[in-house]
């Protein structure tokens, strides 16, 4: 397993984009399905099933990066 002082560049910066592609995923699932109301002001209105649908294929994929990234480069997971 990988230390972190022991991790190539190219492997720091895979780390960093599969772990700011999920958080990127989850702002965009949340401003979908959790957004908040304004009193008086403003409701969110539903957002279209093929438009949820593909935020939540992004969220599941970007999951999986990560997942895979750190089996990969740290060794996380491996029995």
């Amino acid at each position: 397993m990988a230390e972190a002082g022991e991790l190539s560049a190219e492997d720091r910066q895979e780390l960093r984009r599969a772990h700011e592609r999920l958080r990127a995923a989850s702002q965009e699932l949340q401003s979908l399905i959790a957004t908040e109301p304004i009193k008086n002001r403003w409701a969110p209105e539903p957002a279209p099933p093929e438009i949820l649908q593909a935020a939540k294929d992004a969220y599941e994929k970007a999951i999986e990066r990560v997942a895979v990234s750190q089996r990969e480069i740290l060794g996380w997971g491996e029995e």
